[in-house]
């Protein structure tokens, strides 16, 4: 299963979070992962990761204001990626543009 390329903007030291749901409800084991670079051959500059999940089986992943803060503004890659708890793993949305708005107050 892969979901549509999906772009997200956001401003550069700002709190936000991204839900990630499956048609199966995410279990203990499972791990979703979201990953950006400045291109997907470039190291990695934010990682996030999630192995608990709400009462509906989503999972969250909380982008914190210390993970963008020492980023340059502009466009980044990303994708998610779940490793479920059999070991199967899954890009369920593929390569997407992370964009990183200016801020004016830091």
């Amino acid at each position: 299963m892969k979901i549509k390329g999906t772009n997200i903007s956001m401003t550069r030291g700002d709190s936000e979070s991204i839900t990630v749901r499956c048609s199966e409800p995410f279990a203990a084991g499972d791990t979703v992962t979201m990953t950006v670079r400045e291109d997907v051959e470039s190291e990695i500059v934010l990682q996030k990761n999630a192995t608990s999940f709400d009462e509906n089986g989503a999972a969250v992943l909380a982008i914190e204001p210390g993970d963008t803060e020492g980023l340059e503004f502009g466009d980044y890659v990303y994708d998610i990626q779940i490793r479920w708890a059999d070991g199967t793993v899954a890009t369920v949305l593929p390569v997407s543009r992370f964009h990183l708005e200016g801020e004016v107050t830091y």
